[in-house]
């Protein structure tokens, strides 16, 4: 059972819906169950779902906010480790399943989320930039930048945009020499340094 539920979860998480629903729900996972009838579209079975595993489950907790924030009726709050384990993952399946609408959703409740874990804006930012938004993902991280300055991944995941998307080598090597400053062995940007 194990490997055919590693299976299963694996289609969905690149994509490959068919089948995955049926599975889950037959084999009593719900959480996972809930989130495809949220690509689905079917918020009611989504939200039916997570309320059969809210007890046991703090990712089915998550997945009703998640709803909420979509449905635009918040009735809950987010925990700093819910949003510091679930939203980005649950951004890029969102954006993978072409669900721009809920995505769009979900992020506007950021400032919601960030008085919970303010390092949500850079959850945020690096969802899109996994998936290759790079407008969206230059604004939340320039916004994450505001709040945690110190932090060195942020300044790197700037670099890394100014140096592939935006072309911009003076940029890139500022962000490269803050992220240096604040931790002078961080390798990704060491190593993108070199190739400057």
């Amino acid at each position: 059972m194990e490997l055919k539920y590693e299976k299963v979860k694996e289609d969905f998480l690149s994509g490959r819906l068919k089948g995955c629903r049926v599975f889950f729900e037959e084999n009593k996972f719900y959480v996972e169950a809930g989130y495809c009838y949220i690509v689905l579209d079917k918020l009611e079975k989504a939200q039916e779902m997570f309320n059969l595993a809210k007890d046991y489950d703090v990712r089915a907790k998550w997945g009703l906010l998640l709803i909420q924030m979509i449905k635009d009726d918040i009735r809950s709050f987010p925990t700093y480790f819910q949003v510091r384990n679930f939203l980005e993952l649950d951004l890029n399946i969102l954006i993978l399943y072409c669900k721009g609408n809920y995505v769009e959703k979900i992020i506007r409740y950021a400032d919601f989320m960030a008085y919970y874990n303010p390092e949500c804006y850079k959850f945020i930012g690096r969802a899109f930039w996994a998936n290759n938004l790079i407008p969206a993902a230059l604004f939340f991280l320039r916004k994450a930048k505001d709040k945690f300055y110190q932090d060195p991944e942020l300044h790197y995941l700037l670099a890394y945009i100014f140096y592939h998307n935006e072309k911009n080598i003076e940029q890139c090597k500022k962000s490269l020499n803050t992220c240096l400053e604040i931790l002078p062995e961080y390798a990704p940007a060491k190593s993108l340094l070199k190739i400057l």
